[in-house]
């Protein structure tokens, strides 16, 4: 019997098994507990179903965050989360509550069979959903998009951020494999797709398929001058067209009009400065200037530069660099910052084994690092795995709390 919230957690962490290998090109095991628990996956809103190598989770928030602050009750599933495990699953900016997640985990549990952790987490989020009498609803995929666990259900609007290099290991080794995967979002049922700035490998992809399915689609490669990181441009931009494609499906002509009216571009761009996002572009400190982002990837790396250059190119970057072997990322991705300093941290070996020194190695390196730093001409830069970037934000804003 889960009794409470951290009882509901643990028994969510305990379904990863390392060394079990899972299937990935199959959705029988999410689809036999959502058939058992009724279909929830059926009974929810008009969906806007986001995917994308980097990017989704932005777009994902700022669409959230304006079909909020436009009377829509909207519902939001990520992953994965950086502070607490609650932010997952949301409703208008409000993290699931402890006393819900135990209940709906119960309930997920009491017809769990085999399947993973994150097809439970899943079915918990549609679950609640389901029941929460929303009138609109983003889902982030979790990786890909054709096998995705989040893909049991029929978006209304399905949006691709960008394609990389990433989870080669599960999507393929080239670009167009990947795109292919993504694109497996769109269905028949979806009434538009939409994608960010793409490879011409990837682009052909994905245009190919909502050719096939005869679903309309069109790029986005505006920008919106928000002041929350270069790249966020782009995001917000896509989010704003998103937004408008969905509720132009959803509403009546003139109640569309009305909501379109109301966010003029200033207005727009003053709102998503305020929405909340952590680790993406985050400032936790002003003085010292620290910067955390998970950029844990070829692509996001590059983004994540080029942000910093052309924001923060006249100060020496100090950065601490949480990386994964598998990503095939190194210092070297940092090579077109003139004044950076690269602190490496093998995030690998610390997650491998429990009692390794390099938690201990990197706490010190941050400590070093804020004790030693000119204010005026440096700043620091925590990035990397998602994983390390939470950790290292909770170890530095507590640092910070203490001084």
């Amino acid at each position: 019997m889960i009794e409470n919230a951290e009882q509901a957690i643990a028994w969510i962490h305990s379904l990863t098994r390392p060394g079990l290998r899972v299937e990935h090109d199959t959705q029988k095991r999410i689809l036999a507990l959502l058939e058992s628990l009724g279909h929830p996956e059926k009974k929810l809103p008009p969906v806007i179903h986001v995917t994308g190598t980097n990017g989704k989770g932005s777009v994902s928030r700022f669409s959230q965050a304006i079909l909020t602050a436009s009377g829509f009750k909207t519902g939001l599933y990520i992953s994965p989360f950086i502070i607490k495990f609650n932010e997952r699953i949301e409703i208008d900016g409000q993290y699931i509550s402890d006393s819900d997640l135990t209940v709906y985990t119960q309930r997920i549990a009491d017809y769990y069979t085999n399947q993973t952790e994150f097809e439970v987490i899943t079915a918990i989020a549609l679950l609640y959903f389901s029941e929460s009498h929303l009138d609109a609803l983003v889902i982030e995929v979790g990786i890909g998009g054709l096998w995705d666990s989040t893909n049991v259900i029929d978006a209304t609007v399905a949006v691709i951020t960008s394609v990389g290099m990433d989870h080669m290991d599960i999507l393929g080794d080239t670009l167009a494999k990947i795109a292919y995967q993504k694109v497996g979002i769109v269905k028949k049922t979806t009434k538009a797709l939409l994608y960010g700035r793409l490879p011409s490998e990837a682009k052909e992809v994905v245009e190919k398929q909502a050719q096939d399915l005869q679903v309309p689609y069109g790029e986005i490669d505006s920008k919106l001058k928000v002041s929350r990181g270069y790249y966020q441009r782009y995001n917000a931009a896509l989010a704003w067209a998103v937004v408008k494609i969905y509720l132009h499906n959803i509403l009546p002509n003139e109640r569309f009009l009305e909501i379109i009216d109301f966010w003029t571009t200033d207005k727009l761009i003053k709102f998503i400065n305020h929405v909340s996002w952590p680790a993406r572009m985050e400032i936790i400190s002003k003085n010292p200037l620290i910067i955390v982002d998970g950029a844990h990837n070829p692509q996001g790396l590059a983004i994540l530069t080029d942000s910093l250059l052309r924001e923060y190119g006249d100060r020496e970057q100090l950065i601490v660099f949480g990386h994964l072997e598998k990503k095939k990322i190194s210092v070297r991705n940092f090579d077109n910052l003139p004044f950076a300093k690269v602190f490496p941290v093998n995030w690998e070996s610390y997650r491998q084994t429990a009692e390794s020194d390099h938690y201990e190695e990197w706490h010190k390196q941050l400590d070093e690092l804020l004790e030693k730093i000119d204010n005026e001409k440096q700043m620091i830069v925590v990035t990397g795995s998602l994983y390390f970037v939470s950790q290292a934000r909770i170890y530095l804003k507590n640092k910070l709390q203490k001084k």
